[in-house]
C-alpha cells in the first residue's frame, strides 16, 4: 500500500463576490449526497462536465459523481499525489491527464481495500453504479477513462455518448449539415436514455425531462447575463472567482439551486457595480484569461495578479454556455432534440464571426470579442502539460490572433491541472512580474 501523505500548507484564495465563498459547502453537500446516495441504494453515475445528458440523469433520480470535479477537490487540497502514483503503479504514464490518473489511482485503492482509501478530501468519492462517457471532440479521456476503470470495476457497465459538432470551414456553412450532427447527438441520447432504463428498472418521465431542459435553458440564460455585468469599470468579479461560480453550471445544472445561484450572483454584481466596487481597489490592468485549465492548486495566483494592480473581468475557460435566446434555436417538442441542437449551437455560435474576418477561427473570435467587449490589456493562458487536447492549441490561438487582429501583450503560464511537482510558485510569480513591466511600458508608449 502507498504510504500516506499529508497534504502540504497551503494559503486561501481570498475572493471578491459572496457568491464564491458559497460553492465549498456546496460542493461539499454535493459529495455528502453522493455518499449519502450509496447508503441509500440510489444509483450513481459517474459522469463528465459538459456531458449534454445532465438532464436526462436527474430526471431519471440517478445522482451523477463528478470524477474530474473530484480531480480537482484533490489538487485543491493539495493531496492528489499519493492517488497520481497509486495510478502509475498501475503503469498508467504520469504524461496522462492527471484528472483521470488521479480518478483511477482513487478507485484502484477503493477496491483494494473495499472502502475509501484513508482520509479522503471531503470524504471520498463513491462506488459508481454505471458510467457514463461523453464521446466528443474535447479530450480523449472523455472515451477511454471509463474504459479503463472497468479494469477494476468490471461489473460496472460504461455508456459511451456519441456528441461531435459540424466542424469550421471557412467556405462552408454549418447550416447546411448541423441538422445531421442533431439527428446523430438525439440517436446517442436516446441509447442513453433506454441504457439507464435497463440499468435501473425505471422509465423515462418524459415531461419531467422537459421541465428540466426548460430549467436549463433558463440558467445558461441567467448565467451569461450575470457574467456579462463584469464589462464594468472596476470589474466586480474576476476569473479567480470564475474558477467557483462556474461550479453550478458544470455540476449542477437541471436543479433549482444552480439557477439560483446565478440569479443571486447576478444580484449582487449588480450592487456592486452601483456601489462601485471591485475587485481591487485601483483596477490598472484588464486581462483576459484566454484558455487552459487553472493549476487547482495554485489558484491564489489570481490574489497575486490582483496585487499587481491586473484583474481578470472575462475568461474563455467554463464559460460553457451562450443564452438560449441568441442560438437561433428551431423549436421542437422533443426535449431530447432541444439538447441536442442546443449542443450544436453553442458549439457554431462563433462560427458567422469567424467567416466575416478573412483566415479568423471561431476560437480567436471569441478572443477578440471578448478583448474588445471587456476593454482587455493583456491575454493570459495556461498550458497543463497534462492536458494536451485543448492546451496545445493555445499558441496557435495566441499567434493568430495576432495576425487578424493586431499585437497584444500575452503571458503562458505552464504547469499542471492536478499534478503540483510541475509547479514553481517563485518562477510562475516571475514571469507574472516580467508581464506586468511589459504592460506598463505598453501603456506608457501610447
Amino acid at each position: 500500500m502507498t504510504e500516506e501523505k499529508k497534504p502540504e500548507e497551503r494559503k486561501r484564495r481570498k475572493t471578491a463576490t459572496e457568491a464564491a465563498g458559497r460553492i465549498g459547502p456546496m460542493v461539499k453537500a454535493a459529495i455528502r449526497e453522493n455518499l449519502q446516495a450509496k447508503e441509500e441504494g440510489k444509483p450513481i453515475a459517474y459522469s463528465f462536465i459538459v456531458c449534454a445528458y445532465e438532464e436526462i440523469i436527474r430526471a431519471m433520480d440517478i445522482v451523477p459523481a463528478w470524477t474530474e470535479n473530484y480531480a480537482a477537490i484533490c489538487a485543491v487540497k493539495r493531496d492528489a499525489t499519493r492517488f497520481l502514483e497509486r495510478a502509475e503503479s498501475e503503469n498508467f504514464s504520469r504524461s496522462l491527464c492527471t484528472y483521470a490518473l488521479c480518478g483511477l489511482g482513487f478507485d484502484v485503492w477503493r477496491e483494494e481495500l473495499g472502502e475509501m482509501p484513508p482520509n479522503p478530501p471531503w470524504g471520498g468519492q463513491a462506488r459508481p453504479d454505471v458510467m457514463l462517457g461523453s464521446g466528443q471532440m474535447l479530450c480523449d479521456p472523455r472515451n477511454k477513462w471509463y474504459q479503463a476503470a472497468q479494469r477494476y470495476m468490471p461489473d460496472v457497465p460504461v455508456y459511451q455518448t456519441s456528441l461531435p459538432w459540424p466542424p469550421y470551414e471557412d467556405d462552408i456553412d454549418h447550416r447546411e449539415i448541423e441538422g445531421y450532427y442533431v439527428k446523430h447527438a438525439v440517436e446517442s441520447l436516446r441509447g442513453l436514455v433506454e441504457f439507464l432504463e435497463k440499468q435501473t428498472g425505471k422509465k423515462m418521465d418524459w415531461d419531467r425531462l422537459s421541465e428540466l431542459v426548460d430549467l436549463v435553458d433558463r440558467t445558461w440564460n441567467i448565467f451569461i447575463e450575470a457574467y456579462e455585468l463584469r464589462k464594468a469599470v472596476p470589474t466586480p468579479m474576476g476569473t479567480g472567482d470564475a474558477m467557483n461560480t462556474m461550479v453550478p453550471l458544470a455540476f449542477m445544472l437541471g436543479t433549482q439551486e444552480a439557477y439560483d445561484f446565478y440569479k443571486d450572483l447576478y444580484d449582487e454584481l449588480q450592487r456592486k457595480i452601483a456601489n462601485k466596487e471591485g475587485v481591487i481597489p485601483d483596477e490598472k490592468y484588464r486581462l483576459l484569461w484566454g484558455g487552459g485549465l487553472p493549476s487547482w492548486f495554485a489558484l491564489t495566483d489570481f490574489n497575486y495578479f490582483n496585487s499587481k494592480g491586473a484583474v481578470f473581468p472575462v475568461e474563455t475557460t467554463y464559460r460553457m454556455a451562450e443564452p438560449v435566446y441568441r442560438l437561433d434555436m428551431p423549436k421542437t417538442s422533443d426535449p431530447l432534440e432541444h439538447i441536442a441542437w442546443r449542443w450544436v449551437k453553442y458549439w457554431t455560435y462563433w462560427y458567422d464571426k469567424a467567416r466575416k474576418r478573412p483566415g479568423s477561427h471561431p476560437d480567436v473570435e471569441r478572443l477578440i470579442q471578448y478583448i474588445e467587449d471587456y476593454k482587455i490589456d493583456g491575454v493570459v493562458m495556461h498550458e497543463a502539460f497534462s492536458c494536451r487536447t485543448w492546451h496545445l492549441g493555445l499558441i496557435w490561438q495566441l499567434n493568430l490572433l495576432k495576425k487578424v487582429y493586431g499585437d497584444i501583450p500575452s503571458l503562458i503560464l505552464e504547469s499542471d491541472i492536478v499534478d503540483i511537482s510541475s509547479y514553481s510558485e517563485v518562477d510562475t510569480h516571475n514571469r507574472i512580474d516580467a508581464f506586468i513591466e511589459t504592460l506598463e511600458s505598453v501603456r506608457s508608449n501610447r
